[in-house]
């Protein structure tokens, strides 16, 4: 079984991995950790303004390099041998599918956070995008 594990540097995530060695043992994992893309336009800077290429570069390194430290504190907590460990750029639920595909996964799992409407406003939830869109079952770990 190809059991894929969606991970960020959360307790909920961290959680999830638990739960699925838990529930599906001496499988075959794939840890994907997946940065946002840094927007044309970002927080902080005056309205109509753009970030500077440096700026964006900057913002895409931190993202990848949280990305990469999830993904191996994660990949950790598994029996080495069994763990493949992936990190991506780009909007999380469609990265996340793209990998369960190119990995022929047999579940997706991910945790679970607790967030308020005007929240889920801004940041819509990933555990959503992958019902509606995933290639194979989603376990979302509360």
């Amino acid at each position: 079984m190809n059991i894929l594990i969606g991970v960020d540097d959360s307790a909920e995530s961290h959680h999830a991995v638990e739960v699925a060695y838990g529930f599906f043992g001496d499988a075959d994992y794939t840890i994907v950790s997946v940065g946002n893309r840094t927007p044309m336009f970002a927080a902080g800077y005056p309205t109509g303004s753009f970030a500077t290429a440096g700026e964006i570069r900057a913002q895409f390194d931190a993202a990848q390099s949280v990305a990469e430290k999830a993904t191996a504190s994660a990949a950790s907590t598994l029996p080495a041998g069994q763990v493949v460990e992936e990190v991506d750029m780009g909007r999380i639920g469609e990265s996340l599918c793209r990998a369960a595909n190119e990995h022929k996964s047999d579940i997706i799992v991910i945790g679970s956070h607790d967030k308020s409407v005007w929240q889920r406003l801004f940041d819509p939830s990933v555990g959503r995008y992958l019902i509606d869109h995933a290639p194979c079952p989603v376990l979302v770990v509360r």
